[in-house]
C-alpha cells in the first residue's frame, strides 16, 4: 500500500511528537537497524532530508548515534552499496571504514522489516493512541519516557497491538483487549483484592506465561470457582 504523501515536509526538519519517537525507537527491539547491537536514540532519515527526504515517521528508521553520522547523506540501500564496493576495491575511499560482518549481513533484511515495523497501521495507532497526549520538552525527557514505554511493553505476555478490540469506537482511543479491555460492555472492576507481594507477583507470572492479562486470568478463575461442583452461576 502507498504511504501517502500530499502536505508532507520535505527537505527540513520540524519536531516530532513524543510517540512517533516512541514508535520508532522500539522497533527493531529497541535496537539501532544498523549495527543491530546499540539502543536506538535518534530517528534517522532513510531517505536523507539533504535529498529532499520527507521528513516524517515512515521515513524513519531507528539508529544509534555513531551510525546515524556514519550514514551520513546517504539513503540506507546506497550506504550498503558503498560497502559492497568498499570490500571489493578498499583503497578506492567508497567509504570511510568496513562494517562488521555481523553488520554487513542482514543489513538490507533489517531494514525492509523494521520499516515494516514502522508502518504497520495497528502498531502506530497504539502508540498514537497510548502516548499521543504526551509532549517531551527536550530529548533527556523523551529518552524517560521511552525508558517507561519499553517498561510498559516489557510487561505484555505479547505485543497489545496485536490483540482483538474488545469494543468499537469512533473516538481516538485504545480499546485493545491486552491493555485497554476495561472499554468492554462487560468489563468489571474488583476493588480490594488483598494479596502479598508474593502471591501477586506469582498471579503475575502465571499470566504472563498463559499469554494473558491479570484480568483475563481472573476472570478464568472466577468462573471456573462458579462452575465447579455445586456452584453454578445463578445460584
Amino acid at each position: 500500500m502507498a504511504v501517502v504523501t500530499e502536505s508532507v515536509q520535505r527537505g527540513k526538519r520540524a519536531k516530532q511528537p513524543t510517540w512517533v519517537w516512541l514508535m520508532t525507537l522500539t522497533s527493531n527491539q529497541g535496537l539501532c537497524v544498523y549495527c543491530a547491537v546499540a539502543p536506538s536514540t535518534t530517528l534517522d532519515h532513510e531517505e536523507p532530508v539533504a535529498d529532499n527526504g520527507a521528513d516524517v515517521w515512515w521515513n524513519f528508521l531507528p539508529a544509534c548515534k555513531p551510525c546515524n553520522d556514519w550514514k551520513g547523506k546517504r539513503t540506507a540501500m546506497e550506504w550498503l552499496i558503498d560497502q559492497k564496493l568498499h570490500r571489493e576495491q578498499p583503497t578506492v575511499g567508497f567509504d570511510t571504514r568496513r562494517m562488521p560482518l555481523r553488520m554487513f549481513h542482514g543489513f538490507e533484511e533489517r531494514v525492509s522489516r523494521t520499516r515494516r515495523e514502522i508502518r504497520e497501521a495497528s502498531r502506530r495507532d497504539w502508540f498514537r493512541h497510548h502516548y499521543g497526549d504526551v509532549h517531551h520538552k527536550n530529548k533527556a525527557e523523551m529518552l524517560e519516557y521511552l525508558q517507561a514505554c519499553r517498561g510498559e511493553l516489557s510487561g505484555y505476555p505479547h505485543l497489545p497491538w496485536t490483540t482483538p478490540n474488545v469494543y468499537v469506537s469512533a473516538a481516538a482511543i485504545c480499546t485493545r483487549r491486552m491493555c485497554c479491555g476495561y472499554w468492554h460492555p462487560q468489563a468489571r472492576n474488583l476493588n480490594a483484592v488483598i494479596l502479598t507481594d508474593d502471591q501477586h507477583m506469582a498471579f503475575s507470572k502465571v499470566a504472563f506465561s498463559e499469554g494473558v492479562s491479570e484480568g483475563d486470568l481472573a476472570a478464568k478463575l472466577i468462573v471456573a470457582y462458579l462452575m465447579s461442583g455445586e456452584r453454578k452461576i445463578g445460584q
